[in-house]
């Protein structure tokens, strides 16, 4: 055997060997903190806000879903106001005994500013309704809700209603 003939034996079979590199990651995306710049960034390529974005006229209140399910029970803790509804995904649970089925079932019902929790294994969902605004500031202002453990993973979008409640913000 030649020395061109191994070193084309370790090239193969390292090339061999890098799937099997992702089986010893275990990292999670939604560990850490992710900057609001990162996040925006992520959220700016979804399909929804391209089409959105051609329609941006008016105000826009949003619903916003994070996948918190890396959260410390600490932080979780300090997203729950008086009147958050802490059981919407265990209700789910119950009547459908069926993970996929409840997200589906939790992410279609409405759900106010003082937000709503799918307590699953994984994942565990926090959404919230944020205040009218115009379509461009969406994804900042929802970037910029989240804390460690905690990422944006959907936002959708009602137009908003005329009057004084278009005023506040955020």
């Amino acid at each position: 055997m030649t020395s061109r003939t191994i070193a084309l034996y370790v090239v193969m079979a390292s090339f061999a060997l890098l799937p099997a590199c992702s089986l010893f990651d275990d990292s999670d995306w939604r560990e850490g903190d992710e900057a609001a710049e990162e996040c925006a960034k992520r959220m700016s390529g979804k399909l929804e806000f391209k089409q959105a974005l051609m329609q941006s006229e008016g105000r826009f209140v949003p619903t916003y879903t994070f996948d918190i399910t890396k959260m410390e029970l600490e932080a979780m803790q300090e997203l729950i106001v008086p009147g958050s509804d802490e059981t919407a995904g265990s209700r789910g649970m119950a009547a459908t005994n069926e993970n996929s089925t409840a997200i589906e079932a939790f992410m279609a019902s409405p759900v106010d500013e003082k937000g709503a929790f799918f307590l699953g294994h994984n994942p565990a969902l926090y959404r919230v309704r944020g205040q009218p605004k115009p379509l461009e500031d969406v994804i900042a202002s929802g970037c910029a809700r989240q804390t460690a453990g905690m990422r944006l993973t959907n936002i959708t979008l009602q137009r908003a209603r005329s009057g004084a409640a278009e005023t506040q913000e955020d």
